[in-house]
């Protein structure tokens, strides 16, 4: 092998870790294994290990009818979440549709094939903020393979929070959120914002300001409180304009 053939992967002496190896090591030490992705970027094979894991939390209680209820309640909740009033007719209609035999699989599938477009979008923003805001020069194919990367803990979360929304009976969203801190007032603005602060969310976004800091070599901190900042301010958002 001539020197101009070779290869990054073929000199560094450290070899890129398999695909397992890095869902795990993005839970346990996210600092060496963004240190690879980076290194060695890879999109697909993590992209469909995580939906896969995704798609199979969110569709699987499906195929069964206590977690097909659960589902429209929680359908339900949302929408009136947004200020929506939920007639008897449009109870109906999303109780048949949630009872019917394909819901679990229409839910696996969306999930999903939503996945690729979820990673493509947030990959542009923050390819667009880190390189034309703030002067970087990762390529599209970096972010992304830190985007997906990060998604680990987003599938752990989905694996934990599933069977704990079954075993209740309501896949509800403040599994993990503060929210729960405040039971008596749900609608009040602080039960708002306290609900929009879930821990596998905090948690997913400290290891994405890791893997984000390897890449475009900042501090963790810097890109972590950037990122934290956006969060807050979509959180209070959220919590102002949908309080009771």
């Amino acid at each position: 092998m001539t020197e101009s053939t070779m290869t990054t992967d073929t000199l560094d002496p450290t070899p890129l870790p398999g695909l397992f190896a890095r869902f795990i090591g993005v839970i346990t030490s996210p600092g060496e294994t963004f240190a690879h992705v980076v290194r060695t970027p890879k999109v697909s094979g993590m992209l469909f290990l995580t939906g896969i894991l995704i798609a199979l939390a969110a569709g699987i209680p499906q195929f069964t009818e206590r977690g097909r209820a659960a589902a429209l309640e929680m359908q339900v909740q949302s929408l009136e979440t947004m200020g929506m009033t939920v007639s008897d007719d449009m109870y109906q209609q999303m109780a048949t549709r949630a009872q019917s035999n394909t819901a679990g699989y229409i839910t696996t599938v969306t999930t999903f094939m939503a996945m690729p477009f979820g990673a493509v979008l947030l990959t542009a923003i923050l390819w667009a903020v880190f390189n034309t805001v703030l002067g970087g020069t990762a390529t599209f194919k970096h972010v992304m393979a830190v985007v997906v990367h990060s998604w680990v803990i987003s599938a752990i979360g989905a694996l934990v929070t599933a069977p704990i929304m079954y075993a209740r009976g309501q896949m509800s969203s403040s599994i993990a959120n503060l929210g729960a801190l405040v039971p008596m007032a749900e609608n009040s603005f602080i039960a708002r914002f306290l609900g929009m602060i879930d821990l596998f969310f905090v948690w997913w976004l400290v290891v994405l300001a890791i893997g984000l800091a390897t890449l475009y070599k900042r501090t963790t901190t810097g890109v972590a409180t950037g990122l934290f900042a956006v969060y807050f301010v979509i959180a209070l958002g959220w919590a102002y304009f949908f309080a009771g």
